[in-house]
């Protein structure tokens, strides 16, 4: 019985001593924990004075980028502005900083300011700004130089010119095909279905390869040109799919956004993206693509205006309005917008049409 009570005595003091060595250990953690969420929840001592967040620039102009000190900061030791995560200027004072945006692109850009003191502490702070356009776009209007029959069933979504030869995506879900199209019948020659459920978008031809994109399906189809035998199907990342073209290095994509996709043509990855503007703002509903001597050329989706883009600035440098391309003569009920752009590099032809249009057109581009 004592041997019990002993036990049973020595028992109780060991669990007294751990939960005292828990406790002490708990009370030391939350006193980090303390010190921790202070950190986290302590104010900036700066603010970014210029660019103000939302502020709007033309692009190739000045943006001047400066901090103020709230009262009562601790001294600043030095001061690094970073654009988009890119490292702008380390400097040692907090004098205004003039950064020229010539060699940037339009669109949404990120401003950072990280403020080290001399106490230790350090600041991030930022702003959003927009870089527009410099000038308004080229207005342009058309004239029709030939006209030709087209499929009135062919919901286009991507069109290119190769050898003679259209090559076209059509859409709609159950009825999606990509085809080879004699360009004076309109006549398909050779066709592929896709499967059921998919919607056909945009087409690009890169070396022998015809590259589709689908709608909703984040899925992409490898054609040989030759026999449109299916190499590959190949997932992409974007939510939708809209138009296609190559620019000879990377396969250009758009997703109904005012955003413009570069993509490496093997493996369809995002390698960068820019945000395509005029000079009022963000463009939206960038659809079928064609790249022509170094621009590239956009239907907009709901719209009679096919767009002329700097891809390598995102600038919309021209507008040109495709009003009364079809007459009356030419509706019927299934007709839709226009949507298809095809160039042929040997001649320098544009031809355009649009979703279950019966005529394609050639056209000459005259300014306004």
């Amino acid at each position: 019985m004592l041997k019990f009570i002993f036990i049973l005595f020595f028992c109780c003091s060991m669990v007294s001593t751990s939960s005292c060595n828990r406790s002490g250990t708990g009370t030391n953690t939350s006193g980090k924990t303390e010190q921790q969420q202070r950190q986290r929840t302590r104010k900036p001592q700066v603010n970014i004075i210029s660019p103000k967040n939302n502020d709007r620039y033309a692009l190739d102009t000045d943006v001047i980028l400066s901090v103020k000190a709230k009262d009562g900061a601790a001294a600043i030791d030095s001061l690094r502005w970073f654009v988009d995560g890119r490292l702008l200027t380390k400097m040692t004072t907090v004098e205004p900083f003039t950064w020229n945006t010539t060699g940037h692109t339009t669109g949404t850009h990120r401003i950072e300011a990280v403020v080290h003191y001399a106490d230790g502490q350090r600041d991030l702070v930022s702003v959003g700004i927009l870089l527009l356009a410099g000038k308004a776009p080229v207005q342009y209007t058309y004239k029709v130089m030939k006209t030709y029959p087209h499929d009135k069933a062919a919901y286009t979504q991507g069109l290119l010119f190769d050898e003679g030869y259209l090559y076209e995506s059509t859409g709609l879900q159950g009825e999606s095909t990509v085809r080879k199209v004699d360009l004076t019948t309109g006549e398909p020659l050779q066709v592929t279905k896709l499967p059921q459920d998919m919607f056909g978008e945009g087409l690009a031809l890169v070396d022998d390869k015809l590259i589709q994109l689908t709608y909703q399906s984040q899925i992409a189809f490898i054609y040989n040109k030759a026999d449109f035998k299916l190499l590959n199907r190949i997932n992409y990342p974007m939510r939708e799919g809209w138009g296609l073209t190559y620019d000879g290095k990377h396969l250009l994509m758009t997703d109904g956004t005012a955003n413009l996709y570069f993509l490496d043509k093997e493996y369809l990855t995002e390698v960068k993206r820019i945000e395509v503007c005029d000079n009022k703002g963000p463009v939206y509903q960038l659809n079928e693509l064609e790249y022509i001597n170094g621009e590239l050329w956009a239907n907009v989706y709901l719209t009679e205006n096919i767009l002329r883009i700097d891809p390598s600035t995102g600038c919309v440098i021209g507008i040109i309005n495709m009003k009364g391309l079809l007459n009356a003569a030419d509706q019927h009920p299934d007709i839709n917008v226009l949507n298809g752009i095809a160039y042929d590099q040997k001649t320098g032809k544009i031809y355009v049409t649009g979703k279950n249009w019966p005529k394609l057109f050639e056209i000459q581009v005259v300014r306004k």
